[in-house]
């Protein structure tokens, strides 16, 4: 089918009530248009960060073996980002946003992606299903090798000196000063998380009793949590990718977890590990700062989009591709939240994207940000599952509360949305040049 008539039949559905369980994102007013679309995504499946040797204290049992080296993008990983870069040409096609020849016009399609392997193999799976012959003029990446890319990983400075002591600090406040609060909240999952790593009979500081609960600061910037909490997390982020990777039941969590529903109960420690240390107000202005204003920059000026060359055409379909924790920082930033069914609340799950759409109201009417969460589910993750336009992601409108009062069907005027963000945003952690945010 000619994805320019795809869209538009999807469009349809939408708009009759007709869609899919999760689709849930409006149809564009009739007489708007989409003049720019700036996605934050994540990467999909990949393997486990650390060694087998590192993960061995964690649990009783050797861990599964990957395909790839640790922290890697796997091919089924890479299967997922091109689905989802067929279904965002899908979308976003239908919208005029992509071309429906080969390649797109120089300078209207630019993915920005992180430098290490995951994030730069995952862009090219997401190219992949975009368009099937035209890399090179559309991915980009910091030239320096050498450094971390600031929007994806921002280093201390002088201006925003990412102080460990004040950062656990605030961590702590949010916890009433100590760890003990949230482990009675969480005991259930963590005393399920523990059963699974280590079963009774297991030696002694074993799983979750491998750390002493701490927040020390890291060599990066700014702060790390350890133990329970934190082992927690890592486990359960870990058997999400095993499922999402189709390994056997056997082997999701060594088949000890009991199913769907007990791998989505304990990702709540997972989801409350990345709260704390990804959404924590200074923590959130220190690391998303940049990557706000570099969106919000973008939105109101698709020539300062990173990567796009210096030509009379804007970007319009622009992505920049790191990870979970820069959607977790944004979100932060502008207290956004989104439920994708199968997913925890507020969950940034593998090859997931948060979507700033810029739409104008008429040929020269007012512009509105709209925003729209995309992932896979947990089904359609592990089982592969073709995206088409009978069986789409999850897709969420996502609002914006700051915008509640100005806002027209889910969007918020661009003026509105840019003096939030500019509330938002710590200056002084705004390291890049040239992210003028004023409107």
């Amino acid at each position: 089918m000619n994805f320019r008539l795809a869209a538009a039949v999807l469009a349809s559905t939408l708009t009759a009530g007709l869609a899919p369980a999760g689709a849930q994102v409006p149809p564009i007013p009739p007489g708007w248009q989409t003049e720019r679309v700036v996605m934050l995504a994540r990467h999909s499946v990949l393997a486990p960060n650390e060694t087998p040797e590192q993960l061995a204290r964690f649990a009783a049992s050797p861990w599964p073996t990957w395909p790839v080296a640790p922290g890697n993008l796997t091919p089924r990983g890479a299967d997922l980002g091109h689905q989802m870069g067929q279904f965002y040409r899908i979308i976003y096609g239908g919208r005029g946003l992509i071309e429906e020849s080969i390649c797109p016009a120089p300078g209207t399609v630019v993915l920005w992606v992180d430098l290490d392997n995951r994030a730069e193999y995952a862009a090219l799976s997401t190219l992949g299903g975009l368009y099937m012959r035209c890399i090179t003029p559309i991915l980009k990446h910091q030239a320096d090798l050498s450094k971390p890319d600031p929007l994806f990983h921002p280093q201390p400075s002088p201006s925003c000196p990412m102080d460990a002591a004040s950062n656990r600090a605030a961590i702590l406040a949010r916890i009433g000063g100590d760890f003990s609060s949230v482990q009675r909240e969480y005991a259930p999952q963590l005393a399920l998380l523990q059963s699974t790593l280590c079963p009774p009979g297991s030696a002694a500081g074993c799983g979750l009793a491998a750390e002493a609960p701490a927040i020390v600061p890291n060599p990066a910037g700014g702060v790390t949590m350890k133990g329970p909490i934190a082992i927690g997390s890592m486990a359960g982020e870990i058997f999400l990718q095993e499922s999402a990777e189709g390994m056997s039941a056997d082997q999701v969590a060594w088949g000890r977890l009991g199913g769907d529903d007990k791998l989505r109960d304990v990702l709540k420690v997972r989801r409350l590990h990345l709260d704390l240390t990804e959404k924590t107000k200074p923590i959130a202005q220190q690391k998303g700062s940049n990557l706000l204003a570099q969106i919000t920059t973008a939105l109101q000026n698709g020539h300062k989009f990173p990567g796009a060359p210096d030509l009379a055409q804007p970007v319009r379909f622009g992505m920049l591709i790191g990870h979970d924790t820069n959607i977790l920082n944004v979100a932060g930033l502008l207290n956004l939240g989104w439920a994708i069914k199968g997913h925890q609340d507020n969950e940034a799950p593998p090859g997931s994207a948060l979507a700033f759409e810029l739409l104008r109201e008429g040929r020269n009417g007012p512009r509105y940000v709209r925003m729209a969460f995309y992932a896979q589910t947990p089904e359609q993750l592990r089982n592969n599952t073709p995206l088409t336009i009978d069986n789409p992601p999850g897709m969420v409108a996502v609002d914006l509360p700051a915008c509640s009062a100005y806002a027209r069907d889910k969007a918020c005027p661009l003026e509105r949305f840019v003096e939030i963000a500019n509330a938002a945003i710590d200056p002084g952690c705004v390291t890049i040049k040239n992210l003028a945010i004023k409107p």
